[in-house]
């Protein structure tokens, strides 16, 4: 495998011939908010990596959780609508951190539906009212959280720009620009901050990119509006770009030999890694297993993981939902089925910049739950079996 040649192939098509999936809307068994919910008799994954707890109850009130725990220790208001989940498993709703085209209802849905309540949007058309929209889905219980970085803070002819063509750049042309639009970005509502580091190396050619002072001024505004920086980084040069610039996590497993010193670095600076094996499983399958190689090498170091596959962000298929296939090759890296779900909730959530308000099994915490009839820890395929969804508080599915 030749790093440098494998994105000429005649696979990689622009972001506008991606095919589509139909935007009618996916029925759901939305029921409003109860005062109270009760869910009782079911074994615990709290997210946080702790052992489950086998006869468990979890308290809901006003979309949010009130209690967890061992059923025997909790009190059950008197108003609450009780469940008895006869051994099923409650866990935080899932969050894939890496799509794009998520600004559809449709889409939103059908990650609900299976149990992912939360997406992280890394890339979209600055054209379209892009927070208005996700404010706006926000008011539907049916629909996954948006989280939304918005367009991608880049350069006049870099990336995706070039050599895609898209239209979900920002370029920047200085240390002063950089920081008056990521300002600006944040402004608008902005939940976090996207940068392009790009220099070229996958595609054969040479892409311009962010200078590293325009790259720090970005991560020193957006950390100082308390928000965070997520990188596209394809090569482990272009990541040692990001480390030096300060990002908050690296969006894309690389494909050429991960040097042990960037695994350390990534390690000591807790920045995290959204591998995306499903797209590159779909650009070439030998590039794939090269991902699975670096990032099980990642894992044996104790580096942060966060679920996330890039929904869309190619021309190959991609599972809408739970994303089983990128799970299944999380535990082909060497991931162990707890620390699969750890990335998928407490640290998925964290690189959303919100593990303060979701995805975790924590009293305060927002009630985005996916109760599953199996366990996950003895089959991670359990995840398949729902039994019921809660967004906010509401039973989005299931009863």
């Amino acid at each position: 495998m030749r790093r440098r040649t494998f994105l000429s192939t005649a696979l990689l098509v622009p972001l506008s011939l991606r095919s589509r999936e139909s935007e009618a809307s996916i029925a759901g068994d939305s029921t409003p908010p109860n005062g109270a919910l009760a869910l009782l008799n079911a074994r615990l994954i709290d997210g946080t990596g702790g052992a489950p707890i086998l006869d468990g109850a979890v308290l809901v009130r006003d979309g949010r959780i009130t209690a967890v725990g061992p059923s025997s220790t909790l009190d059950i208001p008197p108003d609450a609508q009780v469940h008895d989940l006869n051994g099923a498993t409650v866990l935080p709703g899932f969050v894939n951190t890496h799509v794009h085209a998520a600004f559809s209802e449709y889409r939103l849905r059908a990650w609900a539906h299976d149990g992912v309540t939360t997406v992280r949007d890394l890339g979209a058309d600055p054209k379209r009212p892009l927070f208005a929209l996700r404010d706006g889905y926000a008011t539907d219980q049916g629909c996954a959280r948006l989280v939304a970085a918005g367009p991608m803070v880049t350069v006049p002819g870099g990336y995706p720009m070039v050599p895609w063509g898209s239209q979900s750049g920002l370029p920047v042309t200085s240390i002063a620009d950089a920081r008056e639009r990521v300002g600006r970005l944040l402004d608008n509502g902005a939940d976090l901050i996207k940068v392009a580091v790009e220099s070229g190396g996958s595609f054969s050619r040479t892409i311009p990119t962010l200078s590293l002072g325009q790259l720090r001024a970005v991560v020193e505004v957006a950390h100082e509006r308390g928000s965070r920086v997520s990188a596209h980084v394809l090569t482990s040069e272009d990541l040692e770009r990001a480390l030096d610039g300060g990002v908050d996590d690296i969006a894309h497993m690389v494909t050429d030999l991960l040097a042990d010193r960037l695994v350390r670095r990534m390690v000591e600076t807790q920045t995290t890694w959204v591998p995306t094996l499903e797209l590159w499983h779909g650009v070439r399958q030998d590039l794939g297993q090269v991902a699975i190689s670096n990032l099980a090498k990642f894992v044996r170091a104790g580096g942060r993981v966060a679920l996330g596959t890039d929904y869309a962000g190619y021309s190959s298929h991609f599972d809408l939902g739970m994303p089983m296939r990128e799970i299944a090759w999380m535990e082909e890296a060497g991931m162990e089925p707890m620390g699969i779900i750890v990335a998928a909730t407490r640290e998925a959530a964290r690189v959303c910049n919100a593990e303060s308000r979701f995805g975790t099994l924590e009293v305060g915490k927002g009630a985005d739950l996916l109760v599953a009839r199996g366990d996950p820890l003895a089959d991670l395929r359990a995840l398949q079996s729902v039994r019921m969804v809660i967004q906010r508080g509401s039973i989005i599915r299931g009863a």
